[in-house]
């Protein structure tokens, strides 16, 4: 029994001493400076992709890409994260109603008000990344005569500890 009770006692203690710097790192509602980056393109001829990029370390929130124009829809959007796919899908696919998705977790689906369609991808909970947040997208049909990128993200704080570095270590570079 009194085994019991030192054990019991030092692992309350353990616990009391570890609270603190375990909030510390505790990742609220808000997760960092958010910044709002945009980049309006332009024309593209079928056969033309751009892309804009976020440098450093942060969470992806949400993409909205808005197109004016179309012949068929063959335009492909995809978010990639540290140089990795996190989706890749056009706006003939999020046109189908079936293969759009609006849950808890993601919101992929194209919105269409005359010559205008506005595909919107939002992630809850944020999806994290350590080096680059890219943006791309790329035309394979005639007609798309504007296309302009938003993005949501939230730049990473000191105490975040991207790439999993401990608190000590210097993080990454602010966002260029």
């Amino acid at each position: 029994m009194a085994g019991c009770r030192v054990a019991c006692t030092c692992l309350t203690l353990a616990l009391a001493l570890a609270l603190p710097s375990a909030l510390a790192c505790v990742e609220g509602e808000v997760r960092g400076e958010p910044i709002n980056p945009q980049r309006d393109v332009g024309a593209l001829a079928q056969g033309e992709d751009a892309s804009m990029q976020v440098i450093g370390a942060g969470w992806f929130h949400a993409a909205e890409i808005v197109k004016t124009g179309r012949s068929s829809d063959a335009t492909y959007v995809t978010i990639e994260l540290d140089g990795e796919p996190l989706m890749r899908t056009s706006f003939a696919t999020l046109k189908n109603k079936w293969m759009q998705s609006e849950n808890n977790f993601l919101i992929a689906k194209v919105r269409s008000e005359g010559e205008v369609d506005t595909m919107t991808i939002w992630y809850r909970p944020d999806v994290k990344f350590n080096t680059v947040a890219t943006v791309r997208v790329q035309v394979e049909e005639d007609g798309v005569d504007s296309v302009v990128m938003r993005s949501v993200l939230s730049r990473s704080l000191p105490h975040s500890h991207p790439n999993g570095q401990a608190a000590t270590t210097a993080a990454l570079p602010a966002f260029k």
